[in-house]
């Protein structure tokens, strides 16, 4: 836990810190990202389930080589299109590289500053006067560690932020692929719909042919026929949008639509779906909820930051000068600027609201993942229930309805209209199905995403921070 410098005891026996400045300029940190762009693919790639790093080595604006783009298309094998030609995950990326170079000027001194001067004499005397003169700021030898703390903070922040874009890169690919499943579905269905509706038609036109038919029963028929192509054009274009809107999550918005989506195992449901489990897994694995600690942490060294300000400003200064009598003599010193008026007592204050108001950003998105977790899970039930009733209930006794319905209209038992009547209810009970499982796969996939992307416990390396950030009173 980092403690503000200001808020620090005094020691009576402080080393001197003069002996300490060689190490200081030496010991600064490296301006390559690597390291801080390999922990952010550990962080994803146990939420996500693919392997981050070797994705990310790829070149973004290079078509990703594990889809050939017509095959049919798994959603394993979309997520690792997307992980590689999705350009806002990459932008995260350069933004991890951004802060680290933060983090590397945070730890350097200021440049010095030196001036020279030289004389000429305008009284036709001889003689030239010269002077050199270094100043050094020393105020950041007690203000960097404050500075290295908000990067830090700030470098933390980043690869959080990146790492949860890969999760919602995640879920977005996942309820895109699901959504082609259900279009493709529905599609089938339609066709097959019109299919059995020309089939109904042809049947009542012979049977108009030989008298036992009335001209009426072929308008309904037609009338039905003129329906199913019209759910065939709706369902066919709705697979297409579907497409186009997967492809846009994946990278690729110019590919064609001739393709079509492969079903998988799906996502495993979570072991145990009570309330307060789901909620204590999302506090050790959710990313944003760690990145909005880091944020506080980051306010937390601005507050010991301005505290500094209570103390004066120095810069030390060294000069040589030569005189007109050509006598050199050298001469150091130093300035300060002594906090008399402004003693940093509005800059403390600002920095308390800052780091109030972060601190209560934390505690509302607490507030929001316990209300997104809980809703995706009641949600989530209530689609798999639907769907339980409606796969196991309903259709059957739909299917059962219309196949006895048609022996009856053979046998002359019942008229056209009860036929049809019992058509159009199977034909709504599989669109119901299809629509609940959609529904179902949607509200699994929501919840996984909530709970921090996996319902799986996480190893250590990958877990983040899930304690509620101190501040000091």
């Amino acid at each position: 836990m980092y403690t503000p410098t200001f808020l620090q005891p005094m020691s009576r026996s402080r080393c001197p810190i003069w002996p300490a400045i060689p190490v200081l300029l030496a010991g600064c940190a490296s301006l390559d990202p690597a390291p801080d762009l390999h922990r952010t693919a550990v962080l994803s790639e146990c939420r996500v389930g693919a392997d981050v790093a070797t994705v990310w080595e790829a070149p973004v604006d290079q078509p990703s080589t594990a889809w050939d783009g017509t095959s049919p298309l798994p959603a394993d094998i979309a997520l690792l299109v997307a992980l590689q030609n999705e350009p806002e995950v990459r932008i995260a990326l350069t933004r991890v590289a951004e802060r680290r170079a933060d983090l590397v000027q945070a730890g350097l001194p200021p440049n010095p500053t030196i001036g020279l001067g030289i004389g000429v004499a305008v009284d036709g005397l001889s003689g030239a006067p010269a002077v050199v003169q270094g100043l050094q700021a020393l105020t950041w030898l007690w203000t960097r560690p404050d500075r290295i703390a908000i990067a830090q903070a700030d470098l933390q922040h980043s690869i959080l932020t990146a790492a949860a874009g890969a999760v919602d890169l995640a879920a977005q690919v996942a309820a895109g692929h699901a959504r082609v499943l259900a279009a493709q579905e529905r599609a089938s269905l339609d066709r097959q719909n019109l299919d059995i509706a020309e089939q109904t038609r042809s049947l009542i036109e012979r049977q108009l042919h030989v008298g036992e038919a009335a001209p009426l029963d072929v308008d309904r028929a037609d009338v039905d026929v003129h329906s199913a192509r019209t759910a065939v054009i709706a369902s066919t274009r709705s697979l297409e949008q579907a497409k186009l809107a997967l492809l846009l999550d994946m990278g690729w918005p110019a590919h064609d639509t001739s393709w079509s989506a492969a079903a998988s195992g799906g996502i495993a449901a979570p072991e145990q779906d009570q309330d307060a489990a789901l909620c204590a897994l999302a506090a050790a694995q959710r990313l944003d909820i760690a990145a909005a600690r880091a944020a506080v942490q980051r306010e937390l060294a601005e507050l010991s930051l301005a505290g500094t300000k209570r103390l004066p400003e120095v810069q030390f200064t060294f000069g040589w000068q030569r005189n007109f009598m050509d006598r050199k003599a050298v001469m150091p010193g130093a300035s300060l600027t002594i906090p008399i008026f402004d003693r940093g007592g509005p800059a403390m204050s600002k920095a308390v609201a800052r780091l109030e108001a972060s601190r209560l950003r934390w505690i509302d998105l607490a507030n929001h993942m316990e209300y997104s977790v809980r809703n995706a899970g009641s949600t989530w039930r209530q689609a798999a229930a639907q769907r339980h009733v409606v796969e196991l209930q309903l259709l059957p006794a739909a299917a059962d309805a219309l196949a006895r319905s048609r022996a009856a209209y053979a046998e002359g038992v019942i008229d056209l209209t009860a036929l049809l009547r019992s058509q159009e209810r199977h034909i709504d009970a599989q669109r119901t199905l299809v629509a609940h499982r959609l529904a179902e796969a949607e509200a699994l996939i929501e919840l996984q995403r909530a709970v921090g992307g996996t319902f799986d416990h996480l190893p250590d390396a990958a877990r983040v921070a899930s304690t509620p950030p101190k501040v000091p009173s």
